[in-house]
C-alpha cells in the first residue's frame, strides 16, 4: 500500500463555527487600564503585595482581535518574565500569526518578574509545600518558588478566569518562560497538571543541581530531571523545549554536546545518569534517572526540521543565544505548536485535512483528522456521506496509534471504493483525550449511582461522566462545521458513527440519543461487561427505529473479547424484540481467535465498512 504525506488544506472559517460561546460578561476584578497593541487589546493588571513580592505584582493581558465585541471563550497563555514582552516581539508575533490564519489567538497574560526573580523562578514540591532550592554561584535559586507557583495557581488564574472569557480545561491553559522563567514554567506544568496542559520552556535552567561538588555530581543531581524521575507522568500534557546552538560552550560530561542542549536532552530522553560501569567492569552502577521518554511521552527531537504531533517537541535554533533576540525567534514556533489551526500532517493514503485542538463549549479540545475520498473536489455538485469515528489517533497513521498499529481506515476505504464495495465517504477521526472513559461511557443507563457489582468501572463520580457533553460536541459543534466546510450529504441516512470497545458503547449511545442525526452504527468489540451489561438493558428500551437505522456489532474470542459473547447474545435478543432483522438492518459477527486490539480491528474493518457504506449487494456479502 502506498502512503503519501498530505498537508491539511482548508482553514477554519473566521467564526470557527466550533468556538461559539454564550458566556456571561466578564466580572469586575482588579483595576485595569486598556490600550491597543498590534491588533490586540491590552489591559494592565495590578495585584496586591505578597510575602515573596512585597512591592506587589503586575501583569499585562493581551485580548485577541474581536474580543470586546464577541462572546467566544479563549485559551490562555501565562508568560513569565512579562517585562520582556516587547523585547521578544510578543504583540507583533501574535498579530501576524493571527492575521495569517496560522493560529487561533489566545488570551496572553504576561506576568512581570517579581523583584526577587531568582527567588521566585525555581522548582517546588507542591505535595510537601516547600521550595526546592538550588545553591549556585549567583546565590540560592528558588527560595520562593513554592509561594510564587501557588500564587499563580490560586490567585492569578482564578482572577483571570473571573475577569475574562477563558476556557478553563488544562488543554486550554499554557505557561511559557525563558531561562529561570522557563524552569518555573516547567515546574508549573509538572506540579499543577490540573491547570496547565501545555508548557513552553526556552533555554530552561535545567543545569540547577543538588550537589555542585564537581561536574559528575552536577550531572547526577540535576533537580528538574530528578523531579521527572521521582513522580508519575502528567497525562495529557504536552511540552515544548527550545534551545540555541550558541548558548553554551561548556560540556561537563564530555559527550560532545554543549550543556544547554545536553540538559534538555537528558530530561527528555533519560537514562543518561549513573550508567558508569562497576569497578569490575561487568555491570552498570545504577539504572539512571528516567526522562519524559520513560514516562511514556512520545518525542520529537527535531521540531525545527519537521513538526509532528508528539507529546514532547525539542526545537533547536541554529545560532541561537541566551537572550531576548533568540527567544523572539523561538516564539513563532512555540505559538504555532500550541495554537495552530491545523495539526501537523499525518502519513496516510489520500488527502487528510487535520485540525489541532478543536475547541468546544462542552468538552476539552482535541485533534480531528478528516479523510476525503478519491473523487472529492473533482465532481461538481457531488455530496458525500460521512462516517464519524472515535479514537481518531488510531485510525490512519501507525506513528500516532497507541499500539503502533493503526486501523488503516484510509487504506481500507481506498480499496473498498476501488472494488465497488463501499460508497465514497468522508471519514472524520475524532481523537480521544485523557477523559476517554468519562466521555465514552453512556450516562443515561447509569442513573443516579453506579449499580452494585459494576466490575471494571473506575472509581470516578457519576457526575463526572461526560458522554452527553461529548455527543453535544459531535452533534452541535463538529458536525455543523463538517457540513459547512465540506460537500457532505448531511441527512441521517448518510451519517454514520463507529468505534471500538468503549467507542462501540458511545457509538450506540449516539444513535439512541440522536436518532435523527445518525442512521448507522458500527460497534466493534463493544465493551458490554460494564455494570454487568447495564448499557444493554438501557439500549433495549431506546433502540432507534429499525425502519431507518442499521446497527453492526462484532467481537473476537480472545483476550478481553473472550468475555463478550454472552453479553452480545443478550443484546441480539433485544434486537429481535425491537424489530431488527439480521442481514437486513442488523449484523452481529464473531471472529474466532481475534483479540481486543487495533490489529484485530484493522483485519476485519472491511466488514463493518461494507455493512454501513456498501450497496445492498455488498452488505449482503459482508453478512456471509
Amino acid at each position: 500500500m502506498t502512503r503519501v504525506r498530505r498537508f491539511a488544506l482548508p482553514l477554519l472559517t473566521a467564526t470557527l463555527l466550533l468556538n461559539l460561546a454564550h458566556a456571561a460578561p466578564p466580572t469586575a476584578g482588579m483595576p485595569a487600564s486598556t490600550a491597543t497593541t498590534a491588533g490586540f487589546t491590552t489591559q494592565s493588571l495590578d495585584f496586591d503585595a505578597t510575602e515573596f513580592a512585597p512591592e506587589g505584582l503586575h501583569a499585562t493581558a493581551y485580548l485577541p482581535p474581536g474580543y470586546p465585541r464577541g462572546s467566544d471563550r479563549y485559551p490562555v497563555l501565562y508568560l513569565n518574565d512579562g517585562q520582556d514582552r516587547e523585547a521578544v516581539a510578543l504583540a507583533d508575533t501574535l498579530a501576524r500569526l493571527t492575521a495569517q490564519g496560522t493560529i487561533r489567538p489566545p488570551i496572553v497574560v504576561a506576568i512581570d518578574m517579581p523583584k526577587d526573580r531568582i527567588g521566585a523562578y525555581g522548582l517546588s514540591d507542591r505535595e510537601n509545600g516547600h521550595s526546592i532550592v538550588a545553591q549556585t554561584k549567583y546565590g540560592p535559586v528558588g527560595t520562593h518558588a513554592q509561594a510564587y507557583s501557588q500564587w499563580v495557581a490560586t490567585t492569578l488564574i482564578p482572577a483571570v478566569d473571573a475577569r475574562y472569557r477563558t476556557r478553563t480545561t488544562p488543554d486550554a491553559r499554557a505557561v511559557l518562560g525563558w531561562s529561570l522563567g522557563a524552569l518555573n514554567a516547567f515546574n508549573l506544568g509538572w506540579q499543577y497538571p490540573e491547570l496547565f496542559g501545555r508548557v513552553g520552556a526556552f533555554s530552561p535552567s535545567f543545569w540547577l543541581s543538588a550537589d555542585r561538588t564537581d561536574a559528575d555530581a552536577v550531572q547526577r543531581t540535576r533537580l528538574a530531571q530528578r523531579m521527572v524521575d521521582s513522580t508519575g507522568p502528567r497525562n495529557g500534557a504536552r511540552w515544548f523545549f527550545a534551545v540555541g546552538t550558541a548558548e553554551d560552550r561548556d560540556d561537563r560530561d564530555g559527550d560532545g554536546v554543549n550543556d544547554a542542549l545536553d540538559d534538555i536532552r537528558d530530561l527528555i530522553d533519560g537514562w543518561n545518569v549513573g550508567e558508569a560501569t562497576a569497578s569490575d567492569g561487568t555491570a552498570p552502577k545504577g539504572t539512571g534517572l528516567k526522562g519524559l521518554r520513560q514516562k511514556g511521552y512520545s518525542i520529537n527531537t527535531d521540531h525545527a526540521a519537521l513538526a509532528t504531533r508528539a507529546d514532547v517537541a525539542l526545537y533547536t535554533l541554529d545560532g541561537g543565544e541566551h537572550n531576548q533576540a533568540s527567544w523572539a525567534r523561538m516564539l513563532p514556533a512555540f505559538l504555532t505548536w500550541a495554537y495552530a489551526v491545523h495539526a501537523p500532517p499525518i502519513t496516510a493514503t489520500g488527502r487528510v485535512d487535520s485540525y489541532q485542538d478543536v475547541p468546544s463549549l462542552h468538552v476539552p479540545a482535541r485533534n480531528v483528522d478528516i479523510w476525503l475520498p478519491p473523487s472529492y473536489g473533482k465532481v461538481p455538485g457531488r455530496r458525500y456521506p460521512v462516517l464519524y469515528m472515535h479514537d481518531g489517533q488510531n485510525l490512519f497513521d501507525p506513528a500516532l496509534s497507541y499500539t503502533g498499529i493503526d486501523w488503516d481506515v484510509d487504506g481500507a476505504m481506498t480499496r473498498l471504493i476501488a472494488q465497488g464495495k463501499a460508497r465514497e465517504a468522508i471519514v472524520v477521526g475524532v481523537w480521544n483525550t485523557p477523559l476517554r472513559f468519562q466521555e465514552y461511557m453512556p450516562r443515561q443507563p447509569i442513573g443516579k449511582q453506579w449499580p452494585a457489582g459494576a466490575g471494571d468501572v473506575p472509581p470516578i463520580p457519576v457526575e463526572a461522566i461526560a458522554s452527553d457533553d461529548y455527543l453535544r460536541f459531535l452533534v452541535e459543534e463538529l458536525k455543523p462545521f463538517i457540513d459547512a466546510t465540506y460537500t457532505t450529504a448531511p441527512g441521517r441516512d448518510d451519517t454514520f458513527v463507529m468505534g471500538s470497545s468503549m467507542g462501540g458503547l458511545i457509538s450506540l449511545y449516539a444513535a439512541a440519543q440522536y436518532p435523527q442525526v445518525f442512521g448507522g452504527v458500527g460497534a466493534v468489540s463493544t465493551h458490554w461487561p460494564i455494570g454487568d451489561g447495564l448499557v444493554i438493558d438501557w439500549l433495549g428500551q431506546h433502540l432507534p427505529d429499525p425502519a431507518t437505522h442499521r446497527l453492526y456489532y462484532d467481537h473476537g474470542t480472545a483476550t478481553l473479547d473472550a468475555s463478550y459473547a454472552p453479553f452480545q447474545a443478550r443484546m441480539d435478543r433485544l434486537m429481535i424484540k425491537g424489530g431488527y432483522v439480521e442481514g437486513r438492518n442488523w449484523m452481529t459477527r464473531s471472529f474466532e481467535g481475534a483479540e481486543h486490539n487495533e490489529r484485530a480491528w484493522r483485519d476485519r474493518l472491511d466488514v463493518p465498512l461494507q455493512f454501513l457504506l456498501g450497496a445492498p449487494a455488498a452488505r449482503a456479502s459482508a453478512s456471509d
